[in-house]
C-alpha cells in the first residue's frame, strides 16, 4: 500500500445488505486491501456453523482476533462482516485508525458515544451507496467519546507534588468514597517503579481513606519480584503505609483461577508463533470482598505489553506462574522491537481480554495511572488519568490517553544510532539482571550494529528474582533466540518456567550490539566470571566510573570519557529511552507493505521508544 496515515474501514451489515459488494467498490476506489470476513474464521467455527449450530460467543473471539491482526497487518484495508455488537467492534477498534459504516437499518437507534460509527441506506444501486458511504466516512473520527473519569496533564505540563495531592484527594473523595467503599485495596507498584509517583500516590490515598474510616490493604503488584522489605515500603509509600497493612503477593501459591485466552485466539493473536492458550490465575486476596480496588501504576514503553500499567497491573502484575510464563513468551515470540512501546499489542489485547471477560464484573477497579518523563535535575510528573473498570470504559480510556502522552514523552528520537550508551541503575531499585536489564530494553531500538550498552549496576548482587529463575538464567545465559527455544525443548525446568526463557530472549542482543555489565563485587555484586558466564562482559564498577568520568548523580545526556570519546547516559531508563530514526528508516525498508506508514510517520501510528 502507499504511504500516509493508516486508514481501515469495516463495512458491516445484515445477510443480505450487499456488505461485500458495497466493500469490494469501496476497497477498489480507497486503493485499500479487501477482506472477507468470513474467510477468518478458525476451521472450529467452519465445523460448527456446517453443522448448524450457532457460534457462541466464545467461538468468535479466535475470529475477532484474527480480524483484528488482518487488519493491523495493513495500513489501508476494507474489512466486510456481519454486524457486530458493541464488544466486537471495541475488540477490532484496537487495531487503530479503524471507522465502521452500517449497511442498512441501524440496529441499535443510534450509536450513543461511538464517533467512528454510521448508517448507510443499502437499498439502492452498489456505486451510489459506495458514494454515501465514502461521504459518510469523512464525517467520522476513529475512536469513541468514551473519557477518562478524570484527566490531569500534558506533554508540557510539570505537575508539582502539591498539585499531584490535591488530586488524589479529589479521586479519594469524589470515586472511592462516593462509591460508598468501606474496604478497598490498593495495587501498587514495587520499588523497581521507584520514580513512577506511584508510591507517593498510593500512600496518600491510604491516609485519606483511613482517615475517612476505611478498613485499607496494600497489595504490590510485584509479579515475579521479591516481595519488599519494611525500609522499601517506608521509603516508598513515604511512611504513610505501616508494613502490617502490606500483602505480598505470591506468583506460585495463593492463586485462584478465573479462566483462560483460548489456543486458537492466542495463535491468531501471534499469527501462530504460539499455540496454546494463556491460563489466567490471580492473586486470591484481589478476588477478596473488596468494594473497590484501586490500581495505582505508571504508563510507559514496556518490554511484553507494548506500554507498561492498566491491566497488565492486576492481570500480570497480581497473575500466577501460568499467566506470567504465557503473556511473556508470547511478547518475546512476537518480538520486543514490534512490541516495545506500541499502545495495542497481542500481550496487551491478552491482558485486556482476561481482564474484561474473567475480572471486570468481579473486581470493581478504579485505575490511576500516571506519565513521568525524564528530565535534567530529575523526574517531571507530565499527566495523572484516572477511570474505571473494564477496557471499553473510563477505565480504558485513562489508558489510550497515558499511552498517548507516554508515547511523547518517553521516547526521544536520535538523528543516527547511538554507538556508545550508558545506563545508571539505581540500586534501590535494581538488585537483578530480571529489573536491570530494563536497560537492554530502553536503549536497543536507537544502538547501531556493533554498539557498546554499558550498565551500570551498583546494586545488581544476583540474575533472577526468584531462586529457580536465578538458576536457570545462569544455565542458560543471554545468548539470543535460537539458542533459547531449543534449550526450552531439552530443559524441562526451563519448559516450565516460560517468563523466565521471554526474560533470556528479551535480555539478549541478539548479537547485534555487545552488553557490558558493571558491578563492584566488592560490595556484594556479580563478580566477572558470573557475568561473563551468562554471555555479557564485564567491567569493575568503580573502574568504569573513573574511566567514564561520572558518578551516581549525573543527569542524561552527551559526555566524553576520560580518553576524550563520546558517549550517551541515561540516568532513569526505567522512565524510558531513545530510539533512532535511522533505525526507523531501515526498520521501514524490510517492513511489510502494511506497517510502513506507520514506521515512516510516528505521529501515524504508535510510537516505539
Amino acid at each position: 500500500m502507499g504511504g500516509g496515515a493508516p486508514d481501515r474501514v469495516v463495512v458491516m451489515g445484515a445477510a443480505g445488505s450487499g456488505t461485500a459488494t458495497v466493500g469490494r467498490l469501496l476497497a477498489g476506489r480507497r486503493g485499500a486491501t479487501f477482506l472477507e470476513g468470513d474467510a477468518f474464521h478458525p476451521a472450529s467455527n467452519l465445523e460448527k456453523t456446517a453443522a448448524g449450530r450457532a457460534l457462541a460467543e466464545e467461538d468468535r473471539w479466535p475470529w475477532l482476533a484474527a480480524l483484528r491482526q488482518a487488519l493491523r497487518a495493513d495500513a489501508r484495508a476494507v474489512l466486510v462482516c456481519p454486524a457486530l455488537t458493541r464488544r466486537a467492534r471495541d475488540a477490532l477498534r484496537t487495531a487503530g485508525h479503524v471507522r465502521f459504516v452500517h449497511l442498512g437499518q441501524d440496529p441499535e437507534a443510534g450509536w450513543r458515544d461511538e464517533t467512528d460509527v454510521a448508517t448507510v441506506d443499502a437499498g439502492r444501486e452498489p456505486d451510489v451507496v459506495v458514494e454515501a458511504v465514502d461521504g459518510a466516512l469523512r464525517g467520522l473520527s476513529p475512536g469513541t467519546a468514551v473519557a477518562p473519569w478524570r484527566a490531569l496533564g500534558g506533554p508540557s505540563t510539570s505537575l508539582s507534588a502539591l498539585e499531584v495531592r490535591a488530586e488524589v484527594d479529589e479521586i479519594a473523595e469524589h470515586g472511592v468514597l462516593a462509591s460508598g467503599a468501606r474496604r478497598v485495596l490498593l495495587v501498587p507498584p514495587d520499588m523497581s517503579r521507584r520514580s513512577s509517583g506511584a508510591g507517593e500516590i498510593t500512600g496518600r490515598m491510604f491516609e485519606r481513606l483511613c482517615a475517612a474510616g476505611c478498613e485499607v490493604r496494600v497489595l504490590p503488584a510485584l509479579g515475579t519480584h521479591r516481595a519488599m522489605t519494611p525500609s522499601q515500603a517506608a521509603t516508598l509509600f513515604s511512611g504513610a503505609v505501616p508494613f502490617d497493612r502490606v500483602v505480598a503477593h505470591r506468583w506460585r501459591s495463593g492463586l485462584a483461577r478465573v479462566g483462560e485466552v483460548g489456543a486458537a485466539e492466542v495463535a491468531a493473536l501471534s499469527s501462530g508463533r504460539m499455540t496454546g492458550p494463556v491460563a489466567v490465575e490471580v492473586d486470591e486476596v484481589l478476588l477478596e470482598d473488596w468494594d473497590v480496588v484501586v490500581s495505582v501504576g505508571q504508563v510507559l514503553p514496556h518490554e511484553v505489553t507494548g506500554m507498561a500499567n492498566s491491566t497488565k497491573n492486576v492481570v500480570i502484575g497480581l497473575g500466577g506462574a501460568a499467566t506470567i510464563n504465557g503473556t511473556h513468551l508470547l511478547g518475546a515470540l512476537c518480538g520486543i522491537e514490534q512490541v516495545m512501546g506500541r499502545v495495542q499489542t497481542p500481550v496487551r489485547d491478552v491482558v485486556d481480554a482476561a481482564f474484561d471477560r474473567f475480572l471486570a464484573k468481579r473486581v470493581h477497579v478504579l485505575w490511576i495511572l500516571t506519565v513521568v518523563e525524564d528530565r535534567a535535575g530529575g523526574a517531571a510528573t507530565r499527566g495523572l488519568f484516572t477511570g474505571w473498570g473494564p477496557t471499553g470504559g473510563s477505565g480504558g480510556a485513562a489508558y489510550r490517553a497515558a499511552a498517548e502522552l507516554s508515547s511523547r514523552c518517553n521516547v526521544s528520537l536520535v538523528a543516527e544510532p547511538l554507538e556508545r550508551v550508558t545506563c545508571w541503575m539505581d540500586p534501590g531499585e535494581f538488585r537483578s539482571t530480571w529489573l536491570a536489564n530494563k536497560a537492554v530494553y530502553r536503549t536497543r531500538m536507537a544502538l547501531a550494529d556493533g554498539a557498546e550498552l554499558t550498565v551500570l549496576a551498583p546494586g545488581v548482587t544476583c540474575f533472577g528474582e526468584d531462586p529457580v529463575v536465578d538458576t536457570l538464567i545462569r544455565r542458560h545465559g543471554y545468548r539470543g533466540t535460537p539458542a533459547v527455544l531449543e534449550a526450552i525443548g531439552t530443559d524441562g525446568e526451563l519448559a516450565e518456567n516460560l517468563g523466565a526463557a521471554a526474560h533470556l530472549i528479551h535480555g539478549s542482543s541478539e548479537g547485534r550490539f555487545r552488553v557490558v555489565y558493571c558491578t563492584d563485587p566488592a560490595s556484594g555484586g556479580l563478580g566477572r566470571e558470573e557475568v561473563e558466564a551468562v554471555g555479557y562482559e564485564w567491567r569493575s564498577l568503580p573502574g568504569e566510573l573513573a574511566r567514564l568520568g561520572l558518578t551516581a548523580a549525573a543527569e542524561s545526556g552527551a559526555y566524553r570519557d576520560r580518553e576524550g570519546r563520546g558517549f550517551d547516559h541515561l540516568a532513569r531508563p526505567a522512565l524510558g529511552g531513545p530510539r533512532s530514526t535511522g533505525w526507523r528508516a531501515e526498520r521501514a525498508e524490510r517492513a511489510e507493505p502494511a506497517e510502513r506508514a506507520e514506521l515512516a510517520d510516528p505521529a501515524a501510528g504508535e510510537r516505539r521508544p
